[in-house]
Order: C-alpha cells, then structure tokens, then sequence
C-alpha cells in the first residue's frame, strides 16, 4: 500500500499540472438571429489497477497491470443557435482523442433541433401549431433511453459524473433517426425512432429500433422517469458476421475509464448483456437533488435478446437485470465525497441457465481547484460470481473463474 500511496500522489501531482476537461460555452460570434459557441474538454488519468484470478477463456492466465498513466481524452465541441428565440439549434460534437480512436478525431454527434419556425423561414409556418407542444430532434445523436447520461462520463466530458468510472451495464449508443419530445416541464414524454446501428447500414433485413421514454417530477427536487427501447435485427447475420446489430451496450463511441484490466479493450470491466439482435430493454429511474449538500441517484432496468444467433442456426435468448445507486455529498461547494453500488445479474447466458452476478463499488470525490478544474479520485472493486463452468462474459472474459480487479484511480479535468 506504501508504493501506491507514493504513485497516487505523484500522478495526482503530475496530472494536476499537465492535464485538464471543460464544460461551459465559449461565444464565437452573435447577432440578431444566429448565435455560434464553441466547447473544449480535456482529461488525464492516470490508474493503479489489477485483477486477481483473471484468465483468457482457453484457460491462460492475464499478465499482472502495471500502474501508470493513460491515454489523454478530448472533445471540440460546436452549437449554432439560429433565430430571434433559438428556434433552431445545430451541435457537432467532435471527440479529438478517445479510447477508442487515441490518435485520430473521430465524429459523435452531429444533429439539429427545432424548437419553433424562425421568421425567415416562413414556407414551415405550418409547423408553428406543432411546435408550440413539441420540439423536434433529428441527425446523427445519442438516443434519449434513461437518465445514466446525466450522471456518467462521456470521453473527456467528464465532470457531470460524481465518480470516475460509469456503472457497469452502461446503455449508450449514438445512431441515426428522429426524436418527438414534449415541451419541458413537470410531465413529459418523447418517442424516437433510429437505425437501431451506430452508423449507416444498408444490410437485406436490417430492422428499425424504436424508444419512448415518461418522465415526471412528483414533488420539488425529484425526478422519475420510465424508458423503452427495441428493435429486431434477426433477419440477417450477427454483426461478427457482418449483419447488423443494436449495439445498445456496446455501442459507446468514446469507450470506458479503466484500462487494461480483463484482457483490456474499449470498456474492460464493463458488461455487455445482449447481442443486439432480436433485443428490448426498460429502465425506471430516480433522481433527488432540491439543492442541499447530497444528491442521490439510482436505475434498475431489464434486458433481453430472444435470438442472438440472428439468422444463425438456434435461437439462444439472454437475459439480465442490471441496477446502479450512487450519492453525492458536499463538504465545501468545492469539495465533495461519493460513494456508488451497481450491479448485474443474469438469469439467460447465450441461451444457457446461469446465477451469474457482476458487482462494482466505487468510493471517492472530487475538489474544485477552479470552477473549470476537477480533481476526482476513486478507489474501485469489482467482482463476478455464481457463473457456472465454463461461462464467458463479452467474448473474453472467463467470469466462471471469479475474476475481480481492484485499485485507484485518479482524474483532472478541465472545462470550458
């Protein structure tokens, strides 16, 4: 413990005066009817994590993972707002570094949002009855399916999440389709349809997803909210294979936080619960915050894909529950502690029985040094269990073994 101790305040030391994340808008240019901003963020992370009974699933055993620095992430940002009420807003979204992509810019989001009819653009004033109740959303963009994105990091937009790390069954996907939306306010709901795949996908047999969320705030600083999602991918091949696929927990442009552990990979230590082929998933989530010093947050959803073999021979189902709790506690406004549980089980593993349950605590917190720049700090241990012999999880990870990892990891952000 002596050896991590002295490398974790090094590389907070070290971090903290090379790296940096940022969140608030920088204005580029405006006048009467068009607005232009510009977002950057930038993190560096660095870890001292490793696992205990890890193996490939023939049976090798992992190389230990030596503490050290990770690769830095960052994103360019750009919003245009166009007419005298922003009745149309247009967001790019460019991740400059990635997990995923460390040496390349990589596109994310790119959509446009209408509001209501600018003046200039009278030949759609036969769309101002229906966007009086509603606003309209279409492009390449994140499909809404519940809360988790406003509590988890996202590339290097980090500082929304409390923690460093995002919970173990992570829903996001970035696709392409429209989104309806009610007008913000106590109640409200919006419905979505998409290519159901993160990109463009001309396969024979590719279906549609489709995704419908309610959300309501009961009493003052509550939050609740129910979403949906669906699609049946199973009329051609598995994506392995070349077909399509909802890559709904796979699908996350940027990749996860922590490095090299379980075989490494774009999001190692996070489960990936379904195929994405003949696949639906519901999320019921909470949100408290009435702005005193703790915030509390928590989900509980259930997944499933009736054939992930797709036009394969057989039709093998899989079947999870997944679930997340976490607080959020201020010391100081600009120091704060945090403590998160998620967790996942599943009943159905490609079409086998199984008891398995894959656990995650996180414990740490952040302190402000600017109101731009975030030091976070998290210790981290994760475990699987009850899966029967032989049982992989994502392709590599040979969870029937009872694999864990565990270890610090620290963050600094900068945003603006």
């Amino acid at each position: 413990m002596k050896s991590i101790s002295k490398y974790l305040a090094a590389a907070l030391l070290v971090v903290g005066l090379t790296t940096a994340s940022t969140q608030a808008q920088i204005k580029l240019t405006e006048n009467e009817t068009q607005k232009l901003y510009i977002t950057v963020n930038t993190v560096g992370t660095a870890q001292a994590l490793n696992h205990k009974n890890a193996f490939t699933p023939q049976g090798a055993p992992l190389a230990k993972v030596s503490p050290g620095f990770q690769n830095a992430f960052g994103d360019l940002g750009f919003i245009g707002k166009f007419g005298k009420n922003e009745e149309i807003t247009v967001v790019m979204d460019l991740y400059l570094s990635s997990r995923n992509h460390p040496s390349q810019t990589y596109g994310n989001e790119g959509y446009i949002l209408l509001r209501g009819v600018p003046e200039n653009l009278q030949s759609l004033r036969f769309l101002k009855p229906v966007l009086e109740k509603v606003d309209i959303k279409a492009g390449h963009m994140l499909v809404d399916f519940g809360d988790a994105a406003l509590h988890r990091s996202n590339n290097a937009i980090v500082q929304k999440n409390p923690l460093i790390g995002n919970f173990v069954v992570d829903p996001n996907i970035v696709s392409i389709g429209m989104q309806v939306a009610s007008k913000p306010g106590r109640f409200g709901w919006l419905v979505g349809g998409s290519n159901g795949t993160t990109t463009e996908d001309w396969n024979v047999g590719r279906g549609f997803a489709y995704n419908a969320k309610l959300y309501a705030y009961p009493i003052e600083g509550l939050r609740t909210s129910v979403s949906y999602i669906g699609t049946d991918q199973s009329d051609n091949a598995t994506k392995a294979s070349g077909g399509s696929s909802m890559q709904m927990f796979t699908g996350n442009r940027s990749g996860e936080r922590y490095a090299g552990i379980l075989g490494g990979g774009q999001a190692p230590g996070n489960v990936f619960p379904q195929a994405g082929e003949k696949f639906s998933a519901a999320q019921f989530d909470v949100t408290y915050d009435n702005g005193s010093p703790i915030t509390l947050y928590g989900h509980y959803g259930r997944t499933q894909d009736l054939d992930i073999n797709g036009t394969l021979a057989g039709t093998p189902e899989e079947k999870w529950s997944y679930y997340a709790a976490d607080a959020k506690y201020h010391i100081t406004p600009t120091l704060y502690a945090a403590a998160r549980y998620s967790g996942a089980n599943v009943s159905k593993l490609a079409g086998n029985d199984s008891d398995g349950k894959v656990a995650r605590i996180q414990v740490g917190g952040g302190f402000w040094l600017t109101k731009n720049l975030l030091m976070k700090v998290e210790y981290v241990t994760q475990s699987y269990s009850g899966f029967r012999e032989g049982q992989v999880v994502n392709n590599n990870v040979a969870a029937w073994r009872d694999p864990s990892f565990s270890g610090v990891i620290s963050e600094v952000s900068f945003s603006f």
